[in-house]
């Protein structure tokens, strides 16, 4: 059940009236975050959090947020690796991109980077809503 703000800390009071004057963020949401989250993860987290929800969009960040902690959000951009259509892509790119596999191979090899995403790379990197793809080495 949502506290009412008047029976939230003075800081926190303080930073729902700043956010809302100054930016212009909506009480509600501010709330709603305080509710799932707690008002020392609000005065910590917050800024952050609305920037990054701005960013790159409410249901991602709540998942990360889920899935790694609402304080790991200061580590989120370092985190991020992009988004890919599966696992197996990520495990594609990221083999090209360090130079492990030729660009110029013969048509007829083929590797099956889902096997490659699924028995190494998923140990060390997450892959949530929408093929976004976290270390997990942060």
């Amino acid at each position: 059940m949502r506290k009412p703000t008047g029976q939230m800390q003075e800081e926190t009071q303080k930073y729902l009236d700043d956010y809302n004057t100054l930016y212009c963020w909506e009480y509600n949401e501010m709330c709603d975050f305080i509710e799932k989250y707690g008002e020392t993860e609000f005065l910590t987290h917050y800024e952050t959090y609305h920037r990054l929800v701005e960013d790159y969009g409410q249901n991602l960040i709540d998942e990360f947020a889920e899935h790694y902690d609402v304080d790991c959000v200061e580590n989120f951009e370092d985190m991020y690796q992009g988004q890919f259509t599966s696992g197996g892509s990520f495990a594609e790119t990221i083999a090209l991109d360090c130079g492990y596999v030729s660009t110029d191979m013969p048509h007829w090899i083929e590797i099956d980077w889902e096997k490659t995403w699924d028995n190494a790379l998923s140990y060390d990197y997450t892959e949530l809503i929408g093929g976004h793809i976290f270390s997990n080495n942060y």
